[in-house]
């Protein structure tokens, strides 16, 4: 009896430590936890319920006959809209089409050229100045096409060396009139003279004594030369240094040039009131080459006014002079 107890305590002991049984998934109460709140469908599900009902709400708006005050108050509102628009386009079409009447009389009846001004001219007389310039008398102020009425008066009198041209209201055209300020001469096979301004543009052909106050342009050749047009040198490089040894005479101001001339760009030259050459070298530093030139006459003509000779220029600003 004794060993049969024995059994059934050890039994009982043994099922006392078997674990308990795994609780059910739905039982969580077991754990101490409560369920998971299971909302993210239904709430989906809701929403789009509202979303539908709010729709059919619009449906059953649209739907919905109007009262006779709504489709008053629409219709009143609509003829507002009208009425405004009709207004605007009334006054847009009534400015637009008095600014057309403004512009067909101020071409046609207002704004005729009455009165032709020319200023400023010496080497042309207005008679010829006049008929050249194709902007006549009774016609329309603003139709004159000043810059190529400017363009044939520099071309087709080339002493002109800038034209300007302006309109003053009601019925005057004023002409402004400068003429070619200096005038360089180069010397042709057959002995005559070609005449440029300082643009190179042809002032004059044909001409058989060198006027007194034009700066002589030595040892250059024309490849073209057509009165009014820009001449054509058979050297480009020479052209070069001469255009920019004008340029510095017209900056400086240099007033005692008589001659000037470009054998290469590594020698040019100006010749000083006829009696001094100035030998430059190259063109490079050519401002301060002049100024160390002009200083070294001063100082030389200080003790002889008429002296004679050539001044040379080195590239380390030194000046060496040889009198003649």
């Amino acid at each position: 009896m004794k060993k049969q107890e024995k059994k059934t305590d050890k039994k009982q002991v043994s099922r006392e430590k078997r674990p308990a049984s795994k609780p059910d998934v739905n039982d969580l109460g077991a754990y101490g936890l409560e369920p998971p709140k299971i909302y993210r469908q239904d709430q989906s599900s809701v929403i789009s319920q509202r979303n539908d009902a709010r729709k059919q709400q619009r449906e059953i708006k649209k739907n919905t006959p109007k009262t006779t005050q709504q489709q008053r108050a629409i219709q009143n509102k609509k003829r507002k809209q009208k009425k405004i628009t009709r207004k605007i386009i009334l006054y847009a079409s009534l400015v637009v089409g008095i600014a057309l009447v403004i512009i067909v009389l101020s071409l046609t009846v207002f704004f005729k050229t009455q009165t032709i001004s020319i200023s400023g001219n010496n080497k042309y007389s207005k008679k010829e100045i006049s008929a050249v310039l194709p902007i006549q008398k009774d016609k329309n102020l603003f139709l004159a096409d000043t810059s190529s009425a400017e363009e044939k008066l520099e071309e087709n009198l080339p002493y002109i060396y800038n034209a300007e041209i302006k309109r003053k209201l009601p019925s005057t055209i004023i002409v402004n009139i400068e003429e070619t300020p200096q005038v360089y001469a180069i010397k042709e096979k057959d002995k005559t003279y070609t005449l440029l301004d300082d643009n190179f543009k042809v002032v004059e052909k044909g001409v058989k004594k060198k006027p007194k106050k034009a700066i002589l342009i030595k040892k250059a050749a024309l490849a073209s030369s057509v009165i009014g047009k820009e001449a054509e040198f058979t050297n480009k490089k020479t052209s070069e240094s001469l255009r920019l040894m004008i340029d510095e005479m017209k900056k400086l101001e240099l007033k005692k040039v008589t001659e000037l001339y470009s054998a290469d760009i590594n020698n040019n030259y100006y010749v000083y009131a006829s009696r001094i050459t100035i030998k430059l070298g190259s063109t490079d530093d050519i401002e301060e080459k002049i100024y160390s030139a002009l200083a070294a006459i001063e100082k030389l003509e200080e003790q002889n006014p008429l002296i004679e000779g050539e001044l040379t220029v080195g590239t380390d600003k030194q000046v060496y002079f040889t009198e003649k």
